[in-house]
Formats: C-alpha cells, structure tokens, sequence
C-alpha cells in the first residue's frame, strides 16, 4: 500500500471548504465543515477506474455530487440535514434546469432585486414572534430578512424561489447575533462589526454573485443528482455506481444539524428548537448530542472495546464512550451497504480525521479501515492531507483513505 503525504499549501486547504469560497456556484453558501471542489478534481483524476457513477453518501452541501455532475458523472446523495440536501439539489439540478431557462430566471431575480432595493415593507414585522428564534436576532434584522423571504416566495418561477432561497439562507448568520467558531454561538461584542448586520447589503451582494454564476457557469453541469434518503445506513440506490467519495462526521462532537439552526427555520425545515435532536438523531452517532434514550447500540465492536474501556474512567462526559462505541457501530451498517452499492473492483475514496477525548488517542482511520476491510474493502493509497494539534498536544491528522472493492 502506497503512502504519501502532501505538504504543498492548497492540497492542505484542500481538505477544508475554505478554496470553495471564490468558486462559481460552490461559493453560494459556505459549508465550514465541507471540503474543497479541488479535493475533488484531485480524486476523481487519481481514479484507477473511469467513473461513469457516484454516490455521496454524506452529501453536506453537495460539494462531491456538484464536480461530479460538471464532469458529467451521474450521481446519487444521502443527507440527513434537510436544508443540506436542499442546497445540494438546488445547485445541481435546479441551476441545470435553469440554464435552460437562463431568460425566465434571471429575469426572476433581477425583478426580487429592485424589489428588495426599492422599498422593502418590513417595518410591520418587527417585533413578530418566530417560535423563539426570534432571541437569535436583532428585531430589524429578523424583520427584513422575513420581508425578503415574503418577496421572494411570491416569485412566479419556482427555479427562481429556490435559488432565492438559497441567497436567503446564506446570509442568515452573517446577519444574527451568532457567530460560526467551530459550532455556532453567541457573539461576543467585539466578534461583530455594524455592517455584519445589513441584510439588504449582505442579500444584494449574494444575490448579484448568484445571478453572475447563472449566467457565465450554468452551462458546466452536464448532469443531475438524485436524493435517495436522509440515511447512508437506509440508502438502496437503483443501481450499482463505479465509486464513493465522501468525509462522513468526524467524531468530534460537532454538531451538524444545531449548526444550521437558522438556516433550517428560515427555510421551514423546522418550527422551533425542538425539532432539531430528532432531525440529529437520525444521523451517524458521530457527536454527544446523538447519544440519546432514542438510540440503543446492540453492541460494542471488538475493534473498539479496548478504546471504550481507556474511555470509561477518565471522560469528562459519561455519554463520550457511548458516542464512540456508536460512531463505529453505525460506520460499520454505511460499509455494509456501501458494498451493495458499488459495483465489485470499484473505488472507495474516505476523507477523515483521528480524534482524542481525555487524552485516549482515538485512531478513526485504522479502525475505519480495519471495519471496511471486513466488508471487502481493500486499502491501496493513504494520503496525509494536514495535521494540527488538539489542546492537550496530541497531534491529530487528516488523511485520505482509498479502497478498491472486492466482492
């Protein structure tokens, strides 16, 4: 098995969303826990296949499923966060069917944008009560952006509400009292500048890079996507697919779904707060927030029992050793499906990072590899792509794991 690790720069960043930003259609709604489009690029040349089929079975906001339809791949994606995957569909499929109707849509938006500059009616929803998201915002923040929204679902095209949508949502934190650092939070006074907080300024200048995107890149997706369920363990494809590359949750704790809480109400995936755990757990046991009495693990995994034990005594929150039992109990159902997924010599591209609770260093990619070997996975390439320190020192790292299947 090959080993190499890369130290040029981009190659680093690669592995995070931080590239996509400047990139056409990728830059619409910043995904801090995503990668790049040219990780992507990279892996789909590193191909020792030709691809024709892909599925993502952790699709975020749709980065791999995106670069595969611009290659003209057909893919399929699963997601557990609904305005993910909305995001997702929205800039594959829609753009695509809107490339179509380049006039209509860009007509659409343009029409919203004089609308939204010319004389916004939100002064009567300031106050409004917002199922008690309304604490999250200052009142005539939380009443322009529901102006907008109110302008916009009034639209006659439905390509241009969705993508109109995704302006909105975009910039719902931007504009809020919280603030992204890892999960999102509470600001702090010096962590938000005045002008964070002009929706209008903030709208406008999405709205235009969108419109800009539609216009002079549309034409690059050659193909479509196709949801097939919120669940990686549940997901059947219709058919069998050359490959899968995909960075499911890394088990730090983060938690993917209360991340996008305002994003998630804003668009009407949910109505209050309480939503949000259901929606978080039904998705890998990748965070403490998953650990919950809705979830049994039927059993710890021999490749995990030695880890969960160092766990016991020492984690600052008696649910860690649970959520770790439980991250690699369910990684091991998305193997066992991933092998009915794709077809036998087909490629498994991973992207993950080890993690460390109290000092027990927890060795996410050999006991992943470990796991995927079981279900005929065989490791051929690992990449370093960087690594970095946890607080206590331990270093920690992120790496590429390719497997070829063998059924």
């Amino acid at each position: 098995m090959a080993t190499s690790v890369t130290t040029k720069n981009n190659r680093g960043l690669s592995g995070t969303f931080a590239l996509n930003k400047t990139e056409p259609i990728h830059r619409w709604y910043k995904y801090d826990e995503g990668y790049s489009s040219e990780f992507i690029i990279n892996e789909f040349e590193k191909l020792p296949i030709e691809a024709q089929t892909l599925f993502e079975p952790f699709g975020g906001s749709g980065t791999t499923p995106l670069v595969a339809a611009q290659y003209g791949i057909q893919s399929f994606f699963s997601e557990i966060n609904p305005f993910m995957a909305f995001v997702t569909e929205t800039k594959i499929n829609t753009v695509r069917a809107a490339h179509q109707r380049m006039d209509v849509v860009i007509g659409e938006l343009l029409s919203l944008k004089e609308s939204v500059l010319g004389n916004l009616d939100f002064e009567p929803l300031i106050g409004v009560s917002y199922d008690g998201f309304e604490k999250f915002y200052k009142p005539e923040v939380l009443a322009k952006l529901l102006a907008i929204k109110k302008l916009l679902t009034n639209l006659n095209d439905p390509l241009s509400i969705n993508i109109s949508k995704i302006a909105l949502a975009s910039i719902a934190i931007k504009v809020s009292n919280m603030i992204k650092r890892g999960d999102l939070r509470y600001a702090k006074e010096n962590e938000k500048k005045q002008e964070d907080f002009n929706v209008l300024v903030h709208f406008i200048n999405k709205l235009e890079d969108i419109i800009y995107d539609i216009e002079n890149h549309s034409g690059s997706i050659q193909s479509n996507t196709t949801f097939i369920h919120s669940d990686a363990r549940q997901a059947i494809l219709p058919q069998e697919v050359d490959c899968v590359i995909t960075s499911p949750p890394y088990l730090n704790g983060t938690n993917y779904i209360r991340n996008t809480k305002l994003e998630l109400k804003l668009l009407d995936f949910v109505t209050t707060e309480k939503d949000l755990p259901f929606l978080h757990s039904g998705g890998i046991m990748a965070g403490i927030n998953s650990v919950s009495n809705r979830r049994n693990i039927p059993i710890i995994l021999d490749e995990v029992k030695g880890y969960v034990e160092q766990l016991e005594p020492v984690a600052y929150d008696k649910r860690i050793p649970i959520m770790v039992a439980g991250y690699f109990y369910d990684m091991n159902i998305v193997f066992q499906q991933l092998k009915q997924t794709i077809r036998n010599d087909g490629i498994f591209v991973l992207d993950i990072g080890d993690s460390q609770f109290a000092g027990v260093h927890i060795p996410t990619d050999s006991i992943l590899s470990e796991l995927a070997a079981k279900h005929g996975f065989i490791q051929y390439d690992e990449e370093v792509l960087r690594t970095r320190r946890s607080k206590n020192q331990m270093i920690l790292s992120q790496k590429v794991l390719r497997y070829q299947l063998r059924k």
